[in-house]
């Protein structure tokens, strides 16, 4: 597959840290109440809240690591798989972009 439009590389560059933080706080809200469940015992709530996070690593792996012009294609995906883009956001790729992941 062709690299990303550049405008739209551009534009995904600028919003990526912002969209990591949105992504790392849902993250750190899920392990927050894990913790804070008071029906399970402290040794489960562990073992639950070790899987989210390894589970939580993949997920970030999957939107931001090895970030390049190359690869944004199929972070686009994982982006939208995670609800990460807004409609205000999709709306700023190029028609080209909005096509390819309708």
């Amino acid at each position: 597959m062709k690299s990303i439009p550049e405008a739209d590389w551009q534009y995904l560059r600028r919003i990526k840290d912002e969209l990591l933080d949105i992504l790392c706080q849902r993250i750190n809200d899920e392990a927050a109440s894990i913790v804070r469940d008071r029906s399970s015992s402290p040794h489960d709530n562990f073992l639950r809240l070790y899987r989210h996070v390894q589970e939580a690593n993949e997920r970030v792996a999957d939107c931001f690591d090895d970030w390049r012009r190359s690869t944004l294609w199929i972070k686009l995906h994982y982006l939208r798989k995670e609800e990460l883009l807004t409609d205000e956001e999709l709306s700023r790729l190029t028609e080209e972009t909005q096509s390819w992941l309708k």
